[in-house]
Formats: C-alpha cells, sequence, structure tokens
C-alpha cells in the first residue's frame, strides 16, 4: 500500500472531498477560507474558486455537485449553489438563524434521490446544538435529527437501506433505516462507537461492498469498518487529523484523505509535514461508489 501526497499547498481545514468522475477530478475545500479546489490527478491541473467576498467571509462546510451545474453547498447561515467563477453564490435558503452563532453547517451529502443531507456543528465542540438537515430543490431544509455537537460521517449502504451518521466529538456512528423514496429515516442504533484515544469518526463513504470508511480525527488514520460496523482495518496516516476519506480515480479504487493543519501547534506542524495536505492511498483493495448530484435523479 503506497500514500502519496498530491499537493504541494498546504490547507487550513481540507474537507468535503470527492470525486466527479464526469469531469475525472477531485474536488475538496478549505472550509474556513471560503476556497474550493479541483484537481486533475493525472495532469496535476489544480483550479482554485475563491467563494469569500461572495459569501461575506463564512466558512463552507460541504459542497456536492450540483444537477444545474456548478455546486450545491452548506455555509454558515444557509444553503447556497455556488457557480464556477468567485462571485457566483445563490443563496437557496437560510439555515439556524435560531441557533447559536457559534454553530455553522458542516458534513453534507447528496443521497441517490438527489436530497442534500447536511449536518451542522457548534464550534465550542461542547454544545448539542447541532443538527441534520434534508434539503431538496422544492421544499424547505427539513430537520432530520437533532442534539449533535459535531454533525459528521453521513453516507449511505449500496442498496440504500441504511444512512449513517457519526457526532465527532461524542465518538459514535448511528446507523438508520432508510426509504430512499420519501427519503424518511427510522430506528436509530448505535453502530460504532470509538474511545477518544482512537480519534473522533470526521467525514466517511463506503465502498461497494457496504464498508464503512471513516477519516479518525486526531487518530491519525482511516478505519475501514465492516457492514455490521466491527473495525476491520486502521490505515495509519503521516498526518494527526484526517477529516475526510473518498475513493475516486477512473476505477474509483483509490482511497483520497484531506487533512487539516488548524487545530496542530507550531511544533505539531513542523514533526508533520504533510499535514494539511491532500493524501492518495493506492492498495487500499476496495472500489468506491460514484457520488450522486444535488436534484437529479
Amino acid at each position: 500500500m503506497d500514500i502519496i501526497s498530491l499537493t504541494t499547498d498546504v490547507y487550513d481545514l481540507a474537507e468535503s472531498l470527492f470525486w466527479d468522475p464526469a469531469a475525472q477530478r477531485l474536488v475538496w475545500i478549505d472550509a474556513w477560507r471560503s476556497c474550493c479546489f479541483s484537481l486533475d490527478t493525472l495532469t496535476n491541473d489544480l483550479a482554485r474558486t475563491d467563494y469569500a467576498s461572495a459569501i461575506h467571509g463564512r466558512p463552507i462546510g460541504s459542497v456536492a455537485k450540483h444537477g444545474r451545474g456548478g455546486l450545491v453547498s452548506g455555509i454558515r447561515g444557509g444553503f447556497y449553489h455556488l457557480g464556477p467563477e468567485n462571485t457566483q453564490a445563490k443563496l437557496l435558503c437560510e439555515a439556524e438563524q435560531d441557533r447559536p452563532a457559534t454553530n455553522r453547517l458542516n458534513d453534507g451529502k447528496c443521497d441517490r434521490a438527489g436530497r442534500f443531507w447536511c449536518a451542522s456543528v457548534n464550534t465550542d465542540h461542547k454544545t448539542p446544538s447541532g443538527a441534520l438537515w434534508r434539503l431538496t430543490e422544492r421544499e424547505v431544509p427539513q430537520l432530520m435529527r437533532d442534539e449533535l455537537i459535531a454533525g459528521n460521517g453521513i453516507a449511505w449502504s449500496p442498496d440504500d437501506a441504511f444512512l449513517y451518521l457519526a457526532d465527532t466529538f461524542v465518538g459514535k456512528v448511528w446507523r438508520y433505516d432508510f426509504d430512499l423514496s420519501s427519503g424518511e429515516i427510522d430506528n436509530e442504533r448505535e453502530f460504532i462507537s470509538l474511545s477518544r484515544d482512537e480519534g473522533g469518526i470526521d467525514g466517511a463513504t463506503v465502498d461497494s461492498n457496504g464498508c464503512y470508511w471513516a477519516a479518525l480525527f486526531r487518530g491519525g488514520a482511516v478505519g475501514q469498518f465492516d457492514p455490521d460496523g466491527k473495525l476491520m482495518r486502521r490505515i495509519e496516516l503521516p498526518v494527526s487529523d484526517p477529516t475526510i476519506c473518498a475513493f475516486g480515480g477512473p476505477d474509483l479504487d483509490v482511497l483520497f484523505v484531506a487533512s487539516a493543519t488548524r487545530f496542530l501547534d507550531e511544533s505539531q506542524r513542523r514533526s508533520q509535514p504533510l499535514a494539511g495536505t491532500i493524501l492518495a492511498i493506492h492498495g487500499a483493495n476496495a472500489r468506491g461508489l460514484p457520488e450522486p448530484c444535488f436534484g437529479v435523479v
């Protein structure tokens, strides 16, 4: 197994990593710098779009491909349609206006019916004022789960029978029965529980065999869990703060991992020269699933 860094740039909080199969590019954000990046992993062509002025400097929590072009995004205070230019950011609807000012929208992904699911975080990392929201093109955001500290790890089983949701600072992942046609969830039960020493479950994905893969923030690893939630493997990384993992590449068999420097002190940054870069893991012996678009079934 080989682990390499794809970027020379160092990001503050690289997040929301996904593979765009149509463009054959890897997409991610630098959350607090309000920027989005896409990389052609064959040519190393890197594109950057800075939305800071268009969204008034608010942090971007997550992005997914929009079926009408551009990206759908969860941003502090609301959901946006982001265009390909720096100035193109259209507010779709406000969100969490009645919640603490320390809340922001965080991890988000689309289900295979084109809905965007986005969980929020209280950035004090202790108050359970976060929530899980479901957004469609025709409805206001629907509250699906409340009382989260840091909603993360959203993913679906390959057969769409289950939705997964994590709370990074509680150390748990829950599994819900999921109805793809209605978008409803039910029957919450614990799927994974980790100690603080093992790392907090951050961004995640599911492979074609139904295994759940999660970035273990402060754990310096990616964890592979079988469909019953049992840890199968820890892939140790040269960074302590991985934030999300996603499969990509032409055959969806490369595991990409984003990471952060935001929470490291100077000594930790010196000892982790690859912290804040995008990593590629070759030889993980797993294959991912294509990421759906917002609003397109």
